[in-house]
């Protein structure tokens, strides 16, 4: 098997990896404590945080791009978690506890989101897909495409999050609504 064959299967094995675990998250109902609500926003946010580092120490001439990117993905985060919020059914527990279910929709909608970082790969490489380089001639701009979508990504879960918490404090217990 050539290196290409072998690059296509794995990419085609980590994108049903991705489509797996958006239809097992998305598609069952999931218990959120309302204490705990933001807690998986800030570890991404974390890892976002160490990107942008790694990116300004690495690959200083990819800052430009990055604080672009880095706008344009909080502004399209924004809209995503906007979107998932709105496609999301939230259920309350009792106190202190959320039932939370996507939809088909918001497994679209994750994974069209997730997608915009392979159409980003191909502006940036100018419309070449790269099989193989050296790590030099392509760290900097892979660095920073990662940054920048852990950025979005942590903008969208943040969002989504808030419009969930914003809607469950409006309903009454044991009430099923979407989140508008």
């Amino acid at each position: 098997m050539q290196t290409g064959q072998q690059t296509l299967w794995i990419t085609l094995g980590v994108i049903a990896l991705v489509l797996a675990r958006f239809l097992f998250r998305e598609l069952r109902v999931r218990r959120i404590k309302t204490s705990a609500i933001f807690s998986v926003p800030i570890v991404v946010g974390v890892i976002g945080a160490f990107l942008v580092y790694s990116v300004v120490a690495a690959a200083p001439d990819q800052i430009p791009s990055l604080a672009i990117g880095g706008v344009a993905a909080i502004v399209v985060g924004i809209g995503i978690g906007l979107a998932v919020a709105h496609f999301t059914t939230v259920r309350s527990g009792g106190p202190g506890v959320l039932f939370v279910r996507g939809s088909w929709i918001t497994v679209g909608i994750w994974v069209a989101a997730l997608a915009l970082r392979l159409v980003a790969r191909w502006f940036v490489s100018g419309g070449t897909t790269v099989i193989y380089t050296s790590a030099n001639s392509t760290a900097g701009p892979s660095l920073m495409l990662n940054a920048v979508l852990v950025i979005m990504v942590t903008a969208a879960l943040a969002t989504v999050r808030f419009r969930i918490l914003a809607v469950s404090r409006a309903i009454p217990p044991d009430t099923p609504v979407m989140a508008a």
